[in-house]
């Protein structure tokens, strides 16, 4: 069901300096940014040759000292049907937090948690998303 990893999630201390690193020194390109309802930056996706990203969180006050929580950091796989994976999870008493749903950036995306605890999300792809698309970079507000 899960074809491969779509993008791994962190948080930010400096969203500059993490841009040029895995944007210049790595070799990926921005795909998309999204800002949170009231304005304020919130994600920087990077891409890489292969399709894989890297979702960079702007820093957030309240999440320091990073690593002590959660916050942010997750995984996310990339599915071929979404709908089948939440009913294979529901059977499992996989506890789903959200149920299937459009993103903001078009896909379906669900959440769960993994055995530890940790947020894992599920997106599937939908024709002409920033993931698959090779122009500018695409704003969402």
């Amino acid at each position: 069901m899960v074809t491969g990893l779509a993008h791994g999630g962190i948080s930010t201390r400096d969203m500059e300096k993490s841009i040029r690193f895995y944007t210049g020194l790595l070799g990926g390109r921005i795909i998309m940014e999204i800002e949170e309802p009231k304005g304020t930056p919130w994600i920087v996706t990077v891409q890489f040759p292969d399709g894989s990203c890297v979702e960079l969180f702007y820093p957030r006050p309240e999440q320091f000292p990073l690593g002590t929580a959660l916050g942010r950091n997750h995984l996310a796989f990339r599915v071929e049907d979404i709908q089948a994976l939440y009913r294979r999870l529901q059977e499992s008493g996989v506890p789903v937090t959200t149920p299937p749903r459009i993103a903001r950036d078009g896909n379906w995306q669900m959440w769960c948690q993994d055995p530890n605890g940790y947020p894992v999300e599920f997106l599937q792809y939908v024709p002409d998303c920033p993931q698959l698309r090779q122009g500018p970079a695409v704003k969402l507000y």
